[in-house]
């Protein structure tokens, strides 16, 4: 039973939680990956226009399923900040009441950096697999009864990003690894999981083939085992560098010297045999979900904290379950305070990184959007047509009255097409020749870049640069923003053309 005292800490603690969270997106701007959910879900006019915007996503569609809802109601992307924030708080308070961890412990992994900031301010999906993930393990020492339940809170989890079906998957294997001679009885269950993993395959197959994966094929094969042995690293000493505004996805000790960063590494695999000592089926549940992840890297060659993130939750979901697999004994106290200081410096680290994390996205930009769209309404130019290259569009189009317009693509658009092979590395002649191209339509207009572009010689346009936004959080997103105006006396002809991409 919980205490009186037990229910009022709870209840302080998920206030708390959540009172910073909407503070913390009141002053957090949308990055990119972010805005192109939002805009995926808000430009979809339909159920099956949204399925067909997805198909080169690489994400199984809850999330969007849920922004779908939402912008039927607004079109404000508060909106879904909010959403974001009231799931992360649940999921503190699933954890909160359900976890065996001590009060410390409590507070020190939902003040970390990943719950706090990387799965909490910035909006994605990474949330919602970890509600269902925290509502399995909140079963686990009841997992056989309610079999059934448990089995379709792991498969929830897996159908919201690849990285929850790596940790699904090995807790139903360990689970198979329990019980493999009373498999029958917990018919009902396997077939719950198996038809849930049917699905996810079903929602990720259009983007196999997508330039996700194509992209890595010219990539060594050295190489590509590099990012997923590092990511244990960089999950668990989890601390940016905050020396630089850039802090996000950095990581300050590979920064300060890559070989110790890569020993330390090394030691880390070894870290779940000192944690979970003589303890088989929670060593099995590690080193599996760890193997997967390692398995992800190499086909996926993806690299950044939310990412790396999911090793540190493997190691939280080891010690959930490994509470319930302790056998009550005598045990060696030098062994056990090794473990205790391990845990501890670990959520530390994480406390630390993620209130530094939650104060400088607090004190600066996270990105360029709302910059962009307070200098249009102060200066009187929202009215004019917004251009960008390509996907420098996604991050500011949901704060503008309307669709930027994307070079590569030669339409107006909101969220950026990934399976369009765009060629984004051009030389400042070719940027300005499709800029000349487009004052054939358009006479007076905006452009974005992160490019400091000079003014053409012998110009067809006028490009005048208006301004230099302050620095974001996110690297290259602190745009320049030019007025380019055709030059009537040296137009060229409407018959010219521009080879697309």
């Amino acid at each position: 039973m919980i205490n009186a005292v037990e229910n009022k800490n709870f209840v302080f603690i998920v206030l708390l939680y959540f009172a910073m969270s909407l503070l913390g997106i009141l002053h957090h701007e949308l990055w990119l990956d972010e805005a192109h959910h939002w805009l995926l879900a808000l430009d979809s006019h339909s159920f099956s226009e949204l399925l067909t915007n997805m198909q080169h996503e690489g994400h199984p569609m809850l999330w969007n399923i849920l922004l779908f809802l939402l912008t039927r109601i607004t079109d404000n992307p508060f909106w879904m900040q909010l959403l974001h924030i009231v799931l992360s708080t649940l999921t503190v308070g699933i954890f909160l009441r359900k976890s065996p961890f001590s009060s410390l412990f409590k507070v020190l992994f939902v003040f970390g950096y990943f719950m706090l900031f990387e799965y909490n301010l910035i909006s994605r999906n990474y949330i919602l697999g970890l509600l269902f993930l925290f509502l399995a393990l909140g079963l686990y020492d009841q997992r056989r009864k309610k079999f059934p339940l448990y089995a379709l809170f792991l498969v929830l989890s897996a159908n919201i990003h690849l990285m929850f079906t790596v940790i699904s998957l090995a807790l139903m294997l360990t689970f198979v690894y329990e019980n493999k001679k009373r498999m029958l009885r917990y018919s009902l269950g396997f077939t719950i999981f198996i038809l849930g993993f049917a699905l996810l395959l079903i929602q990720l197959w259009p983007s196999i083939n997508s330039s996700f994966f194509g992209q890595i094929q010219e990539i060594p094969i050295h190489e590509r085992f590099s990012k997923g042995f590092i990511s244990l690293f960089k999950g668990l000493i989890n601390i940016p560098d905050f020396r630089t505004i850039h802090f996000w996805n950095s990581n300050l000790l590979v920064n300060l010297s890559k070989p110790l960063s890569a020993i330390i590494g090394l030691l880390l695999y070894a870290l779940p045999l000192l944690l979970f000592y003589k303890r088989k089926t929670t060593l099995i549940f590690t080193y599996t979900a760890l193997f997967g992840v390692q398995c992800f890297f190499f086909i996926t060659q993806l690299g950044a904290t939310r990412y790396y993130g999911i090793n540190y939750i493997i190691i939280i979901a080891a010690l959930w379950i490994d509470h319930h697999h302790v056998r009550f004994g005598r045990n060696n106290i030098n062994v056990d305070f090794a473990r205790k200081i391990s845990i501890y410096a670990l959520l530390f680290i994480q406390f630390c990184s993620g209130l530094l994390a939650y104060y400088y996205d607090y004190q600066k930009p996270f990105s360029s959007g709302k910059q962009v769209a307070a200098y249009l309404t102060q200066h009187r130019l929202s009215d004019l047509e917004t251009v960008t290259l390509f996907c420098e569009g996604t991050i500011i189009a949901p704060y503008l009255k309307q669709r930027p317009f994307f070079l590569c693509t030669d339409s107006q658009q909101g969220f950026c097409n990934w399976g369009l092979q765009c060629k984004t590395d051009l030389s400042d002649e070719q940027l300005i020749a499709l800029l000349e191209a487009h004052s054939q339509k358009t006479a007076d207009f905006l452009f974005l870049s992160a490019r400091n572009l000079a003014q053409p010689t012998n110009p067809t346009i006028l490009l005048k640069k208006l301004t230099h936004l302050e620095p974001c959080i996110v690297r290259n997103t602190n745009y320049y923003i030019y007025r380019v105006i055709r030059n009537s006396a040296k137009s060229i002809p409407h018959e010219k053309t521009i080879a697309r991409f």
